[in-house]
């Protein structure tokens, strides 16, 4: 008896558990607001910030290019930690964005190690795209947030 009572109590409570999960879920615009809020619009400022640094410097010399680049990998390193938009139109923008800054810079760095200026520019190319995408991708997440 006692076995059934115990066997009772668990299934009882996992229920409850179940219950309190699925109720307690959240929209996806709130999904949204919560990452927006909690951090993700410090990595678009971060982004944004350092992709303009790209772009200034590519007027400038190769040391500060370097610099630069450099400062927008890291950008892209915490944007990825923080994780993807939870925005179905903007995931996609989000993730051609990081990589294309990802890439453009990594070029950037190696064209300066390298003393290869056309290297060096090709990747200060792909982040100044990167910048008009991930202008989209800003532009679709404060579409959704001004809709919830």
């Amino acid at each position: 008896m006692r076995f059934g009572v115990r066997l009772l109590t668990v299934a009882t409570a996992a229920v409850a558990t179940g219950v309190l999960l699925v109720g307690c879920s959240s929209t996806p615009a709130e999904e949204l607001e919560d990452w927006w809020s909690s951090g993700g619009d410090d990595r678009v400022k971060a982004l944004s910030d350092s992709s303009s640094h790209v772009n200034t410097a590519s007027m400038q010399v190769m040391d500060d290019k370097r610099t630069a680049c450099q400062e927008l990998l890291a950008a892209v390193t915490e944007a990825k930690k923080y994780g993807t938009p939870p925005s179905e139109k903007a995931k996609g923008f989000w993730a051609e964005a990081l990589t294309d800054f990802e890439h453009g810079s990594n070029a950037c760095v190696a064209g300066v190690d390298q003393k290869d200026e056309p290297r060096t520019n090709e990747g200060i190319r792909e982040v100044q795209r990167a910048i008009g995408i991930l202008a989209s991708a800003v532009s679709m997440i404060k579409s959704d947030l001004k809709a919830k």
